[in-house]
């Protein structure tokens, strides 16, 4: 008599520990993917051509200052120039140019503080005088795929009957639509949703089936079994990382309503040992019950409502987006971060260790300003084939005669290469500047040009026509309850 109580216990603790590893990995993975390359930065990317100080302006206008561009290159390398520091061991300028230009891909690269807010108004300027850009997303959060998918939601909630239910099955995919973006991840969202509506409905009544009833309902609506897949297909062609989250809303989606279910069973257990009969439920007899089902009215808002909000969302963010990303393709080259110092912070020590770390074919880094900032102070005193990076101190003697003719020795000019040289290296950096964007990363950091694969596709016209398809689904439910009339 234990035993079956134990196993449906077994099942209540793996059903509870799928809802929360479900609906944090929901969450988790795209917040965790979705981080911009550089902390505090977002890279925007622009054709070779555009009017830089043009957009410079623009963003200034609409309170996003701070932007590290190519502008900014003549201020990183004018004092040393006016001294005539222009080969080695100082910064090669030409290299430094690399952190904002890609000749091959005919790319320029601005940097954007995190902390800016990107407006409608400078988003419009951009489309309009740029031709096409990307900007990197700061997160994976898109308040215009939740409101579409929560709109759905409540609709097909309103309209179901089986309400309790239908919040505990579909809500996981309004979680879904909200951190993946893309026009195929809400438009599978919004067909699994519409498909469970459907699913509620067909086996959700007050009136109670036999076996053999259900699996005849079923057959008679073979489309309650097509959907989920084709649901489950527009996913992957999102991305496959938005398959596999979409595996983990059907399993927080199937287990939180067990636990759902097993709570209402419990509770109607409860009332039913309060009362002198038990609650009586009646089987369906009516044979046109199995293949026909949901009020008419209700079925075509729903339906229309899926139909809409999928046709509406794709071509919103198709034409939203698609003009910004038309010219790239899904892997972009760029300055990434490579390597990192594992010191925290701007020392000494640790600008030995970034030394160490260097691979030649790096871009120029903070480190490479505080060695120019040295040379550039030590290389008047120091001997000519000399270089001026072997010392870490730098000092003469200062002789003077007095007036009986005795010389004295004082001490002269000291450079100290330490924690406080370095210090105040980096406080007094020209800003903005790529030098602001590597010490905001917190230490010492190398970088080079590396492959980045973005979600470009997400928002492309193979998607609009996908969605456009699936958007079909609901209009072929409606087709098929007009004929049965």
């Amino acid at each position: 008599m234990n035993q079956p109580k134990k196993y449906i216990f077994c099942f209540d603790i793996i059903a509870g520990f799928l809802l929360i590893f479900s609906f944090f990995l929901l969450i988790f993975v795209p917040m965790s993917s979705m981080s911009t390359l550089w902390k505090d930065y977002r890279v925007l990317f622009l054709p070779m051509e555009v009017d830089e100080p043009a957009i410079l302006q623009a963003a200034e206008e609409h309170g996003i200052t701070g932007i590290i561009s190519s502008q900014t290159i003549e201020n990183r390398f004018s004092d040393l120039e006016e001294q005539g520091y222009t080969g080695y061991p100082f910064t090669d300028k030409e290299r430094y140019t690399q952190w904002f230009v890609n000749d091959q891909e005919n790319i320029r690269y601005m940097y954007i503080p995190s902390d800016k807010h990107i407006t409608k108004d400078f988003f419009r300027f951009l489309k309009k005088n740029t031709g096409y850009f990307f900007i990197e997303n700061d997160t994976s959060f898109s308040a215009f795929q939740f409101f579409i998918a929560l709109i759905f939601f409540a609709v097909s909630f309103f309209y179901t009957s089986r309400k309790k239910n239908y919040f505990s099955a579909a809500f996981p995919f309004v979680i879904y639509a909200a951190f993946q973006r893309g026009i195929l991840a809400l438009s599978s969202s919004i067909l699994i949703m519409y498909t469970l509506a459907f699913w509620m409905e067909a086996i959700g009544s007050s009136l109670k089936f036999t076996r053999e009833q259900l699996v005849s309902r079923i057959k008679k609506n073979p489309l309650l079994v097509f959907f989920p897949f084709v649901a489950l297909i527009i996913a992957k062609f999102n991305s496959n990382i938005s398959l596999v989250l979409f595996v983990f809303a059907i399993s927080a989606s199937a287990s939180f309503t067990y636990i759902i279910e097993r709570f209402s069973f419990f509770a109607e257990e409860k009332m039913d040992t309060q009362k002198i009969h038990k609650t009586i439920r009646a089987y369906v007899m009516n044979p046109q019950s199995i293949a026909k089902f949901w009020h008419t009215r209700h079925l075509f808002v729903v339906s229309s409502c899926a139909i809409f909000s999928i046709a509406f969302s794709a071509l919103f963010l198709y034409f939203s987006f698609n003009k910004t990303i038309k010219a790239y393709q899904n892997t972009l080259y760029l300055p990434m971060p490579e390597a990192s110092v594992g010191i925290p912070g701007f020392s000494k020590k640790a600008f030995d260790e970034l030394k160490k770390i260097r691979t030649g074919d790096d871009l120029p880094d903070l480190g490479n300003l505080i060695s120019d900032t040295w040379n550039a102070k030590v290389i008047p005193f120091t001997r000519l084939g000399l270089s001026p990076q072997e010392n870490d101190r730098v000092s003469f003697n200062d002789f003077s005669v007095d007036e009986n003719g005795v010389v004295t020795e004082q001490d002269g000019l000291v450079f100290n290469f330490d924690d406080e040289f370095i210090k105040s290296v980096i406080s007094f950096r020209t800003s903005p500047s790529i030098e602001d964007l590597l010490y905001s990363q917190g230490r010492f950091i190398t970088a080079s040009y590396a492959p980045k694969k973005f979600p470009l596709n997400r928002y492309n016209s193979a998607a609009l026509l996908v969605a456009l398809v699936s958007a079909i689904m609901p209009l072929m439910i409606i087709l098929l309850r007009v004929f049965e009339k």
